[in-house]
């Protein structure tokens, strides 16, 4: 009995504590915790964290995720909302020397009148390694 311990607070200090589902259920005398010496159930954390991988990135759904862990559902749905309440604030300040306006830029100016693109709205000067300059 010397390798088995309390789930909550490690102590090897517990008493016998009766039966449940066949397994022999021990008490531990520091947290007054009940526990059965059978392995922990669920997912391991790296499998839910790349579950939050395919999900976020890879565009995998909850479902599909759901039937390649054996899990249901409403757990992956869990893994999600917990690592969304962990996960940090983008920062809302980006700045971006070019911007690009599409074939819309007549609804911007506010002009009804004109319609269509392949109006040149801005034009990029870019130079390369060997010297050599492109415009567009």
């Amino acid at each position: 009995m010397s390798d088995l311990c309390c789930k909550r607070c490690g102590s090897t200090n517990y008493i016998k504590s009766g039966h449940t589902r066949g397994f022999q259920r021990y008490k531990c005398k520091d947290c007054r915790c009940q526990f059965t010496p059978t392995k922990r159930r669920g997912v391991h954390p790296a499998l839910r964290s790349f579950a939050i991988v395919l999900y976020a990135f890879c565009g995998v759904s909850m479902g599909k995720i759901a039937q390649l862990f054996k899990v249901s559902t409403v757990a992956v749905l869990k893994w999600i909302r917990a690592a969304a309440l962990s996960a940090e604030a983008p920062n809302p300040v980006a700045s971006s020397d070019i911007v690009m306006i599409d074939e819309m830029w007549h609804f911007v100016n506010g002009k009804k009148t004109r319609y269509g693109s392949g109006e040149r709205l801005m034009g990029y000067h870019v130079n390369l390694l060997d010297g050599i300059g492109l415009s567009w």
